[in-house]
């Protein structure tokens, strides 16, 4: 069964094939039945010209358009006909040897005149403030003010005239130098005792401390004490034995502040500056120095190198 069918369906397909070309009227006519004729046509009866035709471009002169020229001499003569040609010269030869036209010489191209940038104004300097020229810096005070002594022994107050000098006395025969002051006691005229002067604290201390042996009684207490010099110290305020230098005293400030600025400025010259403080007056002093030096004839060359360079006078005076 599954034979007969797969014959059958053979069969549809080649008459579905088959059949439409015997209903389809015939193939389209082709050109494959025409006949081409290949016979050369009869050569005319009349007589051929010959003509002449010059390609040469026209000459510089003008001439009509269309213009020919035609010669005939007999029957058997040939015409000439000149007719220009209507070729762009472009096509001719002969326009190669014409000498090229020479262009006119080109102009160099003139630049622009720039005008350069005018530089920024600038502003006017601004002047340099004036600074004050730096003048010396004068003392407070005269040079030798509380220059001389600087530690007393203080041994009291008498009001009994008779006791203070008895106890002067006994001062003295202890090798030490004795200075009497008038005071006022309880409305009676009396006279304070002191020891000294010591150059150092420390000499003070030590002859205190021998008062204070020698003379039981005595209240002894050191204080700092000075007086004002008028001179250079002289050379004997400097004894052999003792200990100590010299130096050149500038002035005495009643302000720590004030001495101090004077003995940086000192320093910045090149001097030795120093400052110590001595009571006076009942008020404490700066003293500004420079120093020390060993021997006396140094600190008179120090005071006049100091006049010369920083304007400055001083007193030369003993330092411990």
């Amino acid at each position: 069964m599954k034979t007969r069918l797969i014959g059958a369906l053979v069969l549809i397909a080649l008459a579905v094939i088959i059949v439409p070309m015997f209903f389809s009227g015939g193939s389209p006519p082709s050109d494959n039945g025409k006949t081409l004729s290949l016979a050369l046509p009869a050569s005319p009866d009349q007589e051929l010209t010959t003509r002449t035709m010059s390609v040469a471009p026209p000459s510089s002169a003008a001439m009509p358009a269309n213009a020919a020229t035609a010669s005939a001499s007999g029957g058997d003569q040939l015409a000439t006909v000149d007719i220009p040609s209507r070729r762009p010269p472009d096509v001719h030869p002969e326009n190669d040897a014409q000498p090229a036209q020479t262009p006119p010489a080109a102009q160099a191209p003139t630049k622009p005149a720039t005008q350069a940038p005018a530089a920024p104004a600038k502003p006017a300097p601004k002047p340099a403030p004036s600074k004050p020229k730096p003048t010396a810096q004068q003392p407070a005070s005269a040079p030798g003010q509380a220059a001389d002594g600087a530690y007393r022994v203080n041994l009291g107050a008498y009001s009994d005239t008779a006791n203070a000098r008895s106890l002067v006395e006994r001062v003295r025969k202890l090798g030490y130098g004795v200075q009497t002051d008038k005071v006022t006691i309880s409305g009676k005229v009396g006279a304070r005792v002191s020891a000294g002067p010591f150059a150092t604290r420390a000499a003070a201390e030590t002859a205190r401390l021998r008062l204070k042996q020698a003379i039981p009684g005595a209240p002894a207490s050191v204080v700092s004490s000075a007086h004002d010099q008028k001179g250079d110290a002289p050379a004997s305020a400097l004894p052999a034995g003792r200990a100590g230098g010299w130096a050149v005293q500038i002035g005495a400030y009643s302000h720590k502040a004030d001495a101090t600025a004077l003995r940086d400025k000192l320093r910045k010259a090149g001097f030795d500056g120093f400052v110590d403080d001595v009571r006076s007056g009942g008020r404490t002093l700066w003293r500004v120095r420079v120093g020390p030096q060993t021997q006396r004839a140094d600190a008179e060359k120090v005071r006049r190198d100091l006049q010369s360079k920083l304007k400055l006078g001083g007193v030369v005076v003993t330092v411990p």
